[in-house]
């Protein structure tokens, strides 16, 4: 099945490479391949969001009031920003009803704690950001915390680690829906290769 929409969540103190890095590579792939038909969409909490610590202000395309639309793939990132989320009933809530408008969800770093709290990763192996762990535990006890893989894919719901693992998540995903070759491309494109011996020596 192919990836035609794909749809991030934004929300205040999101960690920026945890949504900017998973963007990159899906745009990288809209641009190279775009017989393909992909589209990619940012949904917010708000107007607009306040990423990170830079405060830098992001406007996404669409709030989650106002978004009733499916989505093929749900990509929820992390940051401080999901701590507020997992207390208030209201915004789960919202979120929970767009994973259920959506094929694949996947969580970036912290963005596991969302999913957790809304019980998505319950008896599933799953990861997070190291800092994270004992939370997301507390969140759900019967989760299998394996923080030895990068991520963890079970079809319909994929977690991955802190914040630089959305990338590896993402071009696995190419991968899985599209086939290494194209997934080899946009990854020669951006220029992503971290075993490399270039970065090995640094």
């Amino acid at each position: 099945m192919s990836l035609e929409k794909i749809g991030v969540l934004l929300f205040d103190k999101v960690e920026l490479l945890d949504f900017a890095g998973p963007i990159q590579v899906f745009s990288s792939f809209q641009y190279l391949y775009p017989s393909d038909s992909q589209k990619l969409v940012t949904i917010g909490l708000s107007r607009e969001i306040c990423v990170s610590k830079l405060g830098m202000k992001v406007i996404p395309d669409h709030v989650i009031d106002e978004f009733d639309e499916d989505l093929d793939l749900l990509v929820i990132p992390g940051g401080m920003g999901t701590r507020p989320i997992i207390k208030d009933d209201d915004t789960l809530a919202k979120i929970d009803q767009l994973i259920n408008r959506s094929v694949y969800l996947s969580s970036v770093c912290t963005g596991s704690l969302v999913a957790a709290r809304l019980g998505r990763l319950s008896h599933l192996r799953a990861t997070t950001h190291y800092a994270a762990a004992e939370l997301l535990l507390e969140l759900d006890n019967t989760i299998l915390l394996d923080r030895s893989k990068r991520y963890h894919d079970h079809d319909h719901v994929i977690v991955s680690e802190g914040v630089s693992a959305g990338i590896d998540m993402s071009f696995y995903l190419l991968t899985k829906h599209y086939g290494a070759e194209k997934s080899e491309e946009v990854r020669k494109y951006i220029e992503y290769f971290p075993d490399s011996e270039f970065t090995k020596k640094i």
